[in-house]
């Protein structure tokens, strides 16, 4: 018979060693896996976003060319990559020498351009224009230039041109400062000529003249018919010397005397001005002398008397400043499609090369976070709309995003919190432990559902039956709160003999038929209640009183669907943290002659206190990050809106709605990458500070003795 007592033989127990210490280093470094992981996807994140936060550039080298022969390339018009140039005298040259002459008894006074899809336009010294038009590729067609007559007598002085609808418009100033207009369609040209003088003219949106005559500034509207009106005029206090449109029309950059840079945007109507509120950081005190404007983000460059040169956004401001290739303006200047590249040529000949590097020039912690004034809009206001085509402006406020995750997340706690936290109450307190074992398994089971049937749930049968039945989805978050406090408030006044006779579940059982029939009431009743107090109509009523409109996927839906997601999380801890709570405490407070009740609230809770927190914590999270529901149900709009029955938009589903489409490394790309290390950054603080939470209420369950 073998003695029990014996050690096992020696090779079992070195197999069982190695096999201990194998699986104990297996879980060390899957648990070091997982925190390099979370790590790592969070330094990822960080290094995309980076970028958008870096300083613009702008580097100045000279441009190899082919000079004329004394040394030096004089021209009026020099092509974006500086192989091609045209000189005053109208000779179109290039490296192996004369191509064409455009001009013949005249000379160039001045060149506008606007864009790869419009025509180059020369102004000759005899009061005419010709015009160079391109072909599909944006290429000029010198051999198909045409002429037409702008002024009579006198020479062109400068030029503007812009798109218009099927055509082009193109004003012009001659030598003593009147100014005339050409307005271009498929059919016929139209020559305007405008009654006023000027001494700077910039071609806008839709045929929007800007005019400046020492410090008055004043907008006229072009009409295809051959008609001009003045719209708007006002003073800007200093005398202007220098002013140009942005990319789409609506921003007119005007620089003055003293060296201010200021932006005026056009009314929402496009039929007045509307001053920016804070001018431009100035480059020093002389005046500007000249504006350039760049085909992409809104960018621009500003030259001063002094020589000094600075690169400029709509909306962040000043990005960059220097040191200009020469003091003096540019003979001719050439900007090639992306805005990245700009050919300058000075009064000493010699084209230099300016290379732009302002990716992200459009992002700035105010345009992120504060309220800017867009264009069309009349207010300052937080807006998102990265993603837009054309000449439109885009709106990267990272506000109203944040803004719908928070609003989500909050209406789906108000939700859950208080259901999950009730069950979690019943169940912990006043539950056997048998009844328990059966119902928290079916509760936490709950938390299988995927979030993409809630979301398709909620959207396809929930959201219509609310907007029908509005007055009655109402009336229950009212009634059946009040209903269960009436229904307790009865529990308690039968005879004490009934109460014992009755196991503690029954209260919570004999609940479900009065409610079930406050509810039908509640919903049978809400049309003669709505036409009672809200004239038949309560989302008319709303809008009547409130200003409020009513989207019917909005953030009450969300806040139901989101929440019935949350519930098993909230309810698992929060039952986890009360059936933790040391028996003794529980059991000297019954014994001390207090009822179940009054042993929750005043010893069970205090000391579940920090448990529950760190459900409500978890919970909050879960609702932060939660992405298709908030997809499906809320209709995606980035409203900064208070109201429960408007849509919203949140960065989770901002994510899954945007990054397929946007382009890798762009601005959009690393926005959206920017808002995705908001959610990381919020999730991890917020799930490690519940989990330390957590950990001090087991240690000091531990030391009373409680389950930990």
């Amino acid at each position: 018979m073998t003695d029990p007592s014996t050690d096992p033989p020696r090779p079992n127990r070195r197999l069982r060693q190695r096999l201990d210490r194998l699986a104990t280093g297996v879980i060390a470094a899957s648990g070091i896996g997982v925190v390099v992981a979370v790590l790592a996807i969070g330094v990822y994140l960080t290094l995309a976003v980076l970028p958008l936060f870096d300083g613009a550039e702008v580097e100045v080298d000279t441009a190899p060319s082919a000079a004329d022969d004394d040394g030096a390339m004089h021209a009026v018009w020099l092509a974006d990559d500086g192989t091609r140039w045209l000189t005053r005298e109208g000779q179109l040259r290039d490296a192996k020498g004369e191509i064409a002459t455009l001009a013949a008894g005249a000379t160039v006074t001045t060149v506008a351009e606007a864009g790869q899809a419009q025509p180059l336009a020369l102004g000759l010294s005899n009061g005419e224009v010709r015009l160079v038009p391109r072909d599909d590729q944006g290429r000029l067609r010198w051999t198909q230039a045409a002429t037409l007559r702008l002024f009579e007598a006198r020479g062109v002085a400068a030029l503007t041109l812009h798109h218009a609808a099927q055509g082009w418009v193109l004003a012009g100033r001659d030598t003593q400062g009147k100014v005339a207009a050409l307005w271009h369609t498929a059919e016929t040209t139209r020559r305007i000529a405008v009654p006023e003088a000027a001494e700077h003219i910039a071609l806008g949106h839709a045929g929007r003249l800007a005019m400046t005559q020492g410090t008055q500034l004043t907008l006229w509207q072009l009409s295809s018919d051959g008609g001009g009106t003045p719209l708007a005029r006002t003073d800007t206090q200093t005398p202007v010397t220098a002013l140009s449109f942005l990319q789409g029309g609506r921003t007119l950059i005007v620089g003055d005397a003293q060296g201010g840079l200021r932006r005026w945007r056009l009314s929402p109507d496009d039929t007045a001005w509307q001053a920016a509120e804070t001018s431009y950081t100035a480059l020093g005190d002389t005046a500007i002398r000249r504006v350039i404007d760049l085909p992409r983000q809104r960018l621009w460059l500003a030259l001063d008397d002094s020589g000094r040169l600075g690169l400029y956004q709509s909306l962040s401001g000043q990005r960059w400043h220097g040191q200009a290739p020469e003091a003096t303006p540019p003979t001719a200047v050439s900007v090639n499609a992306h805005g990245t590249q700009v050919m300058w040529l000075g009064a000493t000949g010699t084209p230099q090369r300016l290379a732009i590097e302002a990716a992200h020039a459009a992002v700035s912690p105010a345009t992120l976070w504060m309220p800017q004034t867009y264009e069309g809009h009349a207010d300052a206001e937080w807006r998102w709309a990265a993603a837009v085509t054309g000449d439109e402006e885009p709106q990267y406020s990272l506000v109203p995003l944040a803004w719908g995750t928070l609003k989500a997340a909050a209406w789906a706690m108000v939700f859950a919190v208080p259901l999950a936290l009730g069950a979690a109450m019943h169940s912990a307190c006043y539950m056997s432990r048998r009844q328990r074992a059966r119902l928290k398994p079916a509760i936490e089971l709950m938390e299988a559902l995927p979030g993409v049937v809630i979301g398709f749930v909620a959207g396809l049968f929930v959201a219509p039956f609310v907007e029908r039945h509005l007055a009655g989805t109402l009336a229950l978050f009212v009634c059946v709160p009040l209903g269960s406090v009436a229904c307790g408030w009865l529990w308690r006044m039968f005879s004490r003999r009934m109460e014992l006779r009755l196991p503690p579940i029954s209260a919570g059982v004999g609940l479900i038929v009065p409610l079930a029939l406050l509810c039908w009431a509640a919903l049978s009743l809400s049309p003669w209640l709505e036409a009672w107090w809200f004239g038949g109509d309560l989302r008319a009523w709303m809008h009547q009183q409130w200003g409020w409109d009513y989207a019917q996927r909005n953030a009450l839906i969300v806040g139901m669907a989101m929440g019935l997601a949350i519930i098993p999380t909230l309810y698992s801890l929060a039952e986890e943290a009360l059936s933790g709570v040391p028996r003794p405490l529980a059991e000297g407070s019954l014994a001390l002659g207090a009822t179940r009740a009054q042993t929750l609230w005043r010893v069970q809770l205090p000391a579940a206190a920090p448990g529950i927190l760190s459900a409500v914590m978890i919970g909050a999270g879960r609702a932060v990050g939660e992405t298709m529901i908030v997809l499906m149900v809320t209709g995606n709009t980035p409203l900064m809106s208070p109201s429960l029955f408007e849509g919203l938009r949140s960065l989770a589903a901002n994510l899954a709605i945007e990054l397929p489409e946007a382009a890798v490394g762009g601005t959009q790309y690393r926005l959206l990458l920017l808002g995705a290390l908001l959610l990381f950054v919020f999730t991890f603080v917020v799930n490690t500070l519940a989990e330390m939470v957590r950990w001090r209420l087991k240690r000091r369950y531990r030391r009373y003795g409680g389950d930990a």
